[in-house]
């Protein structure tokens, strides 16, 4: 058994294979945690080899489906359930970290929408003011300024935000971050282009693109609805520019920086 804390919940992981429990534990170190859980997952493994299975899958890696406050996942030699009432849910997989972390993240991202946060696509790393979190489609560069800056990176790829007293507060997971947190500062539209330069987005051009990036486990009219609302809460407490940038670190000091609403 393992149990990790997650963006303010804690999830644990039931595994009866000892050597795959422990892959878990070294790959999710920094976010382990002896706090009483929130979820539980149960996990069944099966003997089916990882690339056997993609071999006869078509489509993409992970299918949702719900049916009520149960969320379902498919995949390549994977299936697996969550019920969102109970906080219990099992999954039967091949010795992968990748589908039980795909479940996962589709829990998180419910109860973040359920609790007024939401789960983006997105590098988070800490700048002078705080987070700056930078999102966009797959190849708008991401991974790149996460690599270009190398220090202070709280993720390359996903993103956790969720509300606190203070305002919002800016988190990863653990496969694809580090434990490092901080409050929000701004957030960036990330296009490449052979030069860095900023505009500012508008609330509704912020929130058109903000929605191609959220996580959406059951992308139903009700969930869509949630997050169009958040997004409206998160545009009024930070700034959303769109950052066109080149492939150099000299980007990161030409941020635009709240304090000063100018690029800095």
């Amino acid at each position: 058994m393992i149990a990790v804390e997650i963006a303010g919940l804690t999830c644990r992981v039931e595994c009866p294979d000892r050597a795959f429990a422990a892959v878990l534990t070294e790959r999710w170190a920094e976010f382990v945690t002896r706090a009483p859980a929130d979820v539980t997952l149960h996990v069944e493994l099966l003997p089916t080899p990882v690339a056997e299975a993609l071999a006869v899958w078509t489509g993409p890696f992970a299918r949702f489906s719900h049916r009520g406050p149960e969320l379902a996942i498919e995949g390549p030699g994977f299936s697996g359930a969550f019920d969102a009432r109970t906080g219990h849910g099992r999954i039967t997989q091949p010795v992968d970290p990748a589908p039980l972390e795909t479940l996962l993240s589709a829990i998180i991202a419910g109860r973040l929408l359920d609790e007024g946060g939401c789960l983006l696509h997105a590098a988070a790393l800490v700048g002078p003011d705080g987070a700056r979190v930078f999102f966009g489609p797959s190849g708008s560069g991401k991974t790149t300024v996460a690599t270009l800056v190398g220090e202070a990176v709280i993720t390359d790829e996903i993103t956790a935000l969720r509300r606190t007293a203070g305002g919002w507060r800016v988190s990863g997971v653990p496969w694809r971050g580090s434990r490092l947190e901080a409050d929000l500062d701004g957030i960036f539209r990330l296009r490449k282009g052979s030069a860095t330069s900023f505009r500012r987005l508008g609330p509704g051009e912020a929130t058109r693109e903000l929605l191609g990036s959220a996580f959406l486990p059951r992308a139903d009219g009700a969930e869509i609805t949630r997050f169009l609302g958040i997004a409206g809460d998160l545009l009024g407490a930070a700034e959303c520019w769109e950052m066109t940038f080149a492939p150099e670190r000299a980007f990161w000091d030409a941020v635009p920086r709240r304090a000063l609403g100018v690029a800095g």
